[in-house]
C-alpha cells in the first residue's frame, strides 16, 4: 500500500485513506479486495477499527490518545524492562497508544530491540490481565539525523541542512537517508519516526533555527521532506512531518513568532500545504505562538494572550483540519516543555493549575484535542512512582471532562478511529510478541542492517558532497609537506574527527606520513619532531564551563604557523554571536593573531554557516553544517558492519582542506551580513551576504 500514489484522496497510504479507514467523511479511489473475505480492503480495515472502537472503554480510548517517554525509573536509564518492574506495572494500568524512546533508552541494537519486544509484551500481558484485547503501540523515536539521532549504535546521518547543502542531488540524498533510517527502525521495532523537520528558516536570530532544517527555499524543503519520509514509509514507519505550521523547528524556551498568515503561506505553509496535498499521514505541531494571526485566548490570570499553534483552535481547527483538509494523524509537540507553560510575550501562565501538575497537564489536553490534535505527546516522562500516580489522576481528570460536558467521546472516538486506522494501515494492529528463537533471528538480522558498512558508506558520500566553499583567497588546498599548520577545534570531543582526518590524509598521501602530530587535545603526538611539517592541535572552548580556555602554547604555536584552522559551532540565535560568548572570543582571537603572524586563517564552520558574516575577514571559510557526535571514533563500534553513531561531516570537511576531498556543496540558505553597533552589539543586517547556492567548488 505504501508504494501506491499518494494524493490528498490517496488510499491507505495518504491522509484521506486513513481517514476512510477511521470511518471519517472522505471519499477514496477504489481499492484490493481482503484475500481471506473477498470484501473491499477499506471495509475490513474499517470494521475492524469500529470492532475495536466499539469494545473500548473511555479509559482506554484516553489511554490510546497518549504516548509518554520513559527515559529512566528512579534515575536510572531503561534499558531493560525485565530490570524495571515497577514501570512495566505502570505501564500496564492504562492502555497507551504508544511510547516514545529517546537517547537513554537506545543503547545497542540488541538491547533496543529486546526492550521494543518486552514493551509490546507488557501491553498484551495487561491488556489479557484486564480481559480486554491488546493493542500494540507506536514506538516512536526522533531520528531525523545529524543533531537529532536517537540510535547511537546506528546510522547518525549528515543531518537535513547538510542534505540541503547537496544542491542538485538534495532529493536523492533525503530518500538515502530516509531509506537507511527506515530499515534501521524498521529492524529494531520502532515503528514511528519523529521526523524529518519541514520547518523553513525564517528568522536567523530565532533560537530555535538549526540544522535539523533542509533550507529556507519551501520547494527543496517539500522535496527532500517527502523523499525523506516517502522512503522510510516503504518499509512500514509512520513518518511523523514536523512543526506544523512550519516556521522554524522551536526551542526549548517559550517563543513568538511574528508572521502574518500571507507571509506564512509564502515559507513555511506552502511546504505543509504541499505535504498534505501529498497524503502525508502523521504531522507533529509546533510549540511557537503566532500573535500576528491567531486568535487571542484567556489566560489562566485572566490576561490576554495567545497559545502555541497546538492547542491553537485557529491553526490546528481552521487552518489544518478546515481549510486544508487535513485528515491524518496529529500529534502535539512534547507537552512537557515550558512553551505550554509560559506565554512568551506577556510571561502569563497559560493554563490553571500547577505548571506540570495534573490539572494545568488536563486543561492543555483539552486544548489540544478541541483544537484537533490526536496524539498527546509526553506529558511527562514516566520516571518514578510519583508521576504514574500523576497518570492515574490524569486519566481520571480528563474522564471527569467528559462527564462534565467539557469534552465529548464523540470528539475521543475520532481522534481514537484515526489513530487505529493509521495502525491497521501499517500494520502495528497486527504486531505479534517475539520470543525465543525468534527473537534471537529478529537481533541476528538487526546487527546486519543497524549501522552497517554499506550505510556509513553512503552517508559519508552524502557528508562529503555536502562540503561548501564559501570563500578562497588563494589558500586551499592546503600544502600536505613542509608547512606548519595550527588546528583548533572547539571542545575536548573535537580530538576525535580531527585526530582520524589527519590519519586518513597521511593515509592518502594528502599530508605528509612524518609529519609531526602535537596533539594537545589528546594529550598525545606522534611522527618526527625534527620533520619539516607540523600539525599543532587544540580547543579553545571548555564546553562544561562555557567559558574560553587559551594558553600561551596556543598562541606560541600561532606565532609559528603559516595556516590556522579554527573549527567552529554555531548553533543558533544572536545571543551566542556575541563578544561575550567564549566560543566567539576564541575564533577572534584566532583569527586576529594569525593575522598578526602572517598566517592565513581558514574557519571550518561545523554547524550553522552564519559564522561565515560574524568572521568575514577569513581567508577561507568552509562549511559543513553538523557538530554532534565528535566524540565517537569511525574506527570503533562492534565489528566492520556495525559501527557507532558518527560524525561524518567534520572529517569530510577536514579532508577537504587538504585537497583530498569534494568541496561542491551549495549553501543551503540565504547568510546575511552582521554588523557591530556602537554598543557592541552584533545584529544582521538586511544584506544578503552568501546568498543561497553560493559555493565555489573544489579547488585545485
Amino acid at each position: 500500500m505504501h508504494n501506491s500514489k499518494l494524493t490528498r484522496r490517496a488510499f491507505l497510504s495518504g491522509a484521506a485513506g486513513l481517514a476512510a479507514l477511521a470511518g471519517t467523511a472522505c471519499t477514496t479511489a477504489t481499492g484490493g479486495q481482503s484475500a481471506a473475505t473477498g470484501q473491499p480492503a477499506t471495509t475490513v480495515a474499517a470494521s475492524r477499527v469500529d470492532e475495536l472502537l466499539g469494545a473500548m472503554t473511555l479509559d482506554q480510548k484516553l489511554a490510546q490518545l497518549v504516548m509518554p517517554a520513559l527515559r529512566s525509573w528512579n534515575e536510572v536509564d531503561i534499558t531493560d524492562l525485565d530490570a524495571a518492574a515497577e514501570l512495566a506495572e505502570a505501564l500496564g494500568r492504562h492502555q497507551y497508544g504508544g511510547v516514545i524512546l529517546f537517547g537513554a533508552n537506545v543503547k545497542d541494537t540488541d538491547q533496543t530491540l529486546k526492550l521494543v519486544n518486552a514493551l509490546q509484551a507488557n501491553n498484551v500481558e495487561a491488556a489479557q490481565a484486564a480481559k480486554t484485547t491488546a493493542i500494540p503501540y507506536f514506538v516512536a523515536a526522533d531520528q531525523e539525523g545529524g543533531s537529532v539521532a536517537r540510535l547511537s549504535m546506528g546510522t547518525r546521518g549528515t543531518g537535513s541542512m547538510a542534505i540541503g547543502a547537496t544542491g542538485a542531488a538534495a532529493e536523492e540524498n533525503a530518500r538515502t537517508t530516509g531509506q537507511i533510517f527506515g530499515e534501521e527502525l524498521a529492524a529494531l521495532g520502532i515503528n514511528v519516526n519523529l521526523g524529518p523537520c519541514a520547518d523553513i528558516i525564517t528568522d536567523l536570530s530565532d533560537p530555535g533555527m538549526s540544522t535539523r532544517l533542509f533550507s529556507d527555499d519551501p520547494d527543496v524543503v517539500t522535496r527532500c521532506s517527502l523523499a525523506f519520509g516517502k522512503a522510510a514509509a516503504a518499509n512500514n514507519v509512520v513518518t511523523c512531518y514536523k512543526h506544523f505550521p512550519g516556521a522554524g523547528d522551536g526551542s526549548d524556551d517559550p517563543t513568538a513568532t511574528h508572521l502574518t498568515l500571507e507571509q506564512l503561506r509564502k515559507q513555511g505553509l506552502a511546504a505543509f500545504t504541499a505535504l498534505i496535498d501529498d497524503g502525508v499521514e502523521m504531522l507533529m505541531t509546533a510549540a511557537t505562538t503566532f500573535p500576528d494571526f491567531d486568535d487571542e485566548q484567556t489566560m489562566a490570570d485572566g490576561s490576554k494572550g495567545y497559545y502555541p499553534a497546538t492547542c491553537s483552535p485557529r491553526i490546528i481547527g481552521k487552518l489544518l483540519r478546515e481549510e486544508l483538509g487535513y485528515q491524518g494523524v496529529v500529534m502535539t509537540d512534547a507537552l512537557e516543555m515550558e512553551q505550554f507553560v509560559t506565554e512568551p510575550t506577556t510571561g502569563a501562565q497559560l493554563f490553571a493549575g500547577e505548571p506540570h501538575g495534573v490539572d494545568s497537564q488536563v486543561n492543555i489536553a483539552v486544548a489540544c484535542l478541541q483544537a484537533g490534535c490526536d496524539i498527546l505527546l509526553l506529558p511527562w516522562d514516566l520516571r518514578n512512582a510519583d508521576v504514574a500516580s500523576k497518570y492515574d489522576d490524569y486519566f481520571k481528570a480528563l474522564a471527569q471532562q467528559v462527564k462534565d460536558g467539557k469534552l465529548s467521546e464523540e470528539r475521543i472516538d475520532e481522534s481514537v478511529r484515526r489513530i487505529l486506522a493509521l495502525k491497521e494501515a501499517r500494520g502495528v494492529l497486527a504486531l505479534g510478541v517475539k520470543d525465543g528463537k525468534e527473537l534471537e533471528e529478529s537481533i541476528t538480522a538487526a546487527q546486519a542492517v543497524v549501522g552497517s558498512a554499506d550505510h556509513h558508506t553512503a552517508e559519508r558520500k552524502i557528508a562529503e558532497n555536502a562540503v561548501t566553499l564559501l570563500k578562497d583567497e588563494g589558500v586551499l588546498p592546503l600544502p600536505g609537506e613542509g608547512v606548519r599548520v595550527v588546528i583548533l577545534g572547539r571542545t575536548s570531543a573535537d580530538a576525535t574527527p580531527i585526530s582520524y582526518a589527519l590519519s586518513e590524509l597521511q593515509g592518502a598521501g594528502a599530508l605528509d606520513a612524518n609529519a609531526f602530530v602535537d596533539d594537545r587535545i589528546a594529550g598525545q603526538t606522534r611522527g618526527d619532531k625534527s620533520a619539516r611539517t607540523q600539525v599543532y592541535v587544540d580547543k579553545y572552548y571548555d564546553l562544561g564551563e562555557s567559558k574560553l580556555v587559551w594558553t600561551d602554547d596556543i598562541s606560541q604555536a600561532i606565532a609559528q604557523a603559516q595556516y590556522v584552522v579554527c573549527m567552529t559551532a554555531t548553533w543558533a540565535g544572536l545571543k551566542q554571536l556575541q563578544d561575550a560568548d567564549g566560543r566567539m572570543q576564541g575564533i577572534g582571537r584566532a583569527l586576529s593573531e594569525a593575522h598578526a603572524a602572517g598566517a592565513k586563517f581558514v574557519l571550518l564552520s561545523n554547524n550553522l554557516p552564519v559564522d561565515a558574516a560574524r568572521f568575514p575577514e577569513a581567508d577561507a571559510i568552509v562549511c559543513t553544517y553538523l557538530s554532534s557526535g565528535y566524540d565517537v571514533d569511525p574506527t570503533g563500534g562492534s565489528g566492520s558492519e556495525h559501527m557507532r553513531a558518527i560524525n561524518a561531516n567534520a572529517p569530510a570537511g577536514l579532508r577537504a582542506l587538504w585537497g583530498a576531498g569534494e568541496m561542491g556543496g551549495k549553501l543551503p540558505i540565504d547568510v546575511y551580513a552582521m554588523e557591530q553597533s556602537a554598543e557592541g552589539a552584533w545584529n544582521y543586517t538586511s544584506k544578503v551576504l552568501y546568498p543561497r547556492g553560493s559555493g565555489k567548488g573544489s579547488v585545485s
